[in-house]
């Protein structure tokens, strides 16, 4: 049997050399690099359905302590205007606040009407549907939220800026 050298004796060595760690370093940044511009259609697109999600349960809400509490519940835009995405407030029928909603990010804009009234029937004292749009600010690739609320009082949120 040969004898075994000094080489064969000495242990291996794990790990990455410099040369294989600036490979990984850079693939990784090409990657990140592709995925940065998918993110941010991502966030906005989260945020437009989250507001949308916070209207209809601001409608929810509202037509139900209309019915609780036999009288008027009002849900306006805390700005003022049809502006939406500054937030909203519903009152009560003795013009308490039972909840408010804060502004939303400039990156979406929501249209409506001033105001949206729920009857003491659950109803809405609107003699047709009353929609409201959530759209992103920009346009680009991201599809806007319909919210309408039909005469009966029940809100429905469709993708897509036609209701």
């Amino acid at each position: 049997m040969p004898m075994a050298t000094y080489r064969d004796r000495r242990p291996r060595q794990s790990g990455f050399t410099l040369t294989e760690l600036l490979i990984g370093v850079a693939i990784i940044g090409v990657l990140a690099g592709f995925a940065v511009p998918s993110f941010n259609t991502f966030m906005v697109s989260e945020r437009v359905k989250n507001a949308a999600m916070d209207i209809t349960a601001s409608l929810v809400l509202a037509r139900s302590e209309a019915i609780k509490q036999n009288g008027a519940v009002t849900l306006t835009p805390t700005s003022g205007s049809t502006a939406w995405a500054g937030g909203w407030t519903v009152t009560g029928p003795d013009a308490a606040v039972i909840t408010t909603q804060a502004a939303y990010p400039s990156s979406i804009t929501i249209t409506g009407p001033t105001s949206i009234v729920y009857n003491r029937s659950g109803r809405t004292s609107s003699s047709t549907a009353v929609t409201l749009v959530v759209a992103p600010a920009s346009s680009g690739s991201v599809t806007s939220r319909c919210i309408s609320v039909s005469m009966t009082g029940l809100p429905k949120s469709v993708v897509g800026s036609s209701c």
